[in-house]
């Protein structure tokens, strides 16, 4: 007796090329002041998140990595990007899969200073969303002249906690 064949599983795709930006979403600790350390979710294990530089019309591939146990959302804060890589759950943005990973691509516009940050609705657990350590500063490089200037200086503030801001 012959058993059936099991049905063909689609291979995804194999990625030839290499990231322009790696994220890894995951836990980690960190001191907010002297003496006060929170574990938070963090990007590439540091608040902020590292500084990412573009040149603007240039596209760029980020591949996003999520450590942790519940589906995320990188949100490019500020760009005029396609819904399907803006990281919007509300314009429909596909999750980073729990323990997964994600490729997007995308033509960074327009140039200036802008941010990338969770988008994940925090509901009961004021450990994730926009109470978390979520958050990383996006340089879009003017793809004309930008100006004379002395020094770059890179700043990134936020609220911790809703008890500790």
């Amino acid at each position: 007796m012959q058993m059936p064949m099991p049905a063909a599983t689609p291979t995804p795709p194999v990625q030839t090329e290499a990231a322009n930006v790696t994220l890894r979403i995951a836990t980690g600790l960190i001191e907010l002041a002297p003496d006060h350390i929170v574990s938070t979710t963090l990007y590439n294990g540091q608040f902020p998140g590292p500084l990412l530089r573009f040149k603007e019309g240039d596209p760029i591939t980020v591949d996003i990595f999520n450590e942790t146990d519940t589906p995320e959302l990188v949100h490019w804060h500020g760009q005029i990007i396609p819904t399907d890589v803006d990281g919007s759950a509300e314009e429909g943005t596909p999750y980073v899969p729990a323990h997964g990973m994600r490729r997007i691509t995308f033509t960074p516009k327009p140039a200036g200073f802008r941010f990338y940050h969770t988008h994940v609705v925090a509901e009961g657990d004021l450990n994730r969303g926009t109470y978390s350590g979520q958050a990383g500063p996006v340089y879009i490089e003017p793809k004309n002249d930008p100006g004379a200037y002395d020094r770059e200086i890179f700043l990134t503030l936020k609220e911790f906690e809703p008890t500790f801001s």
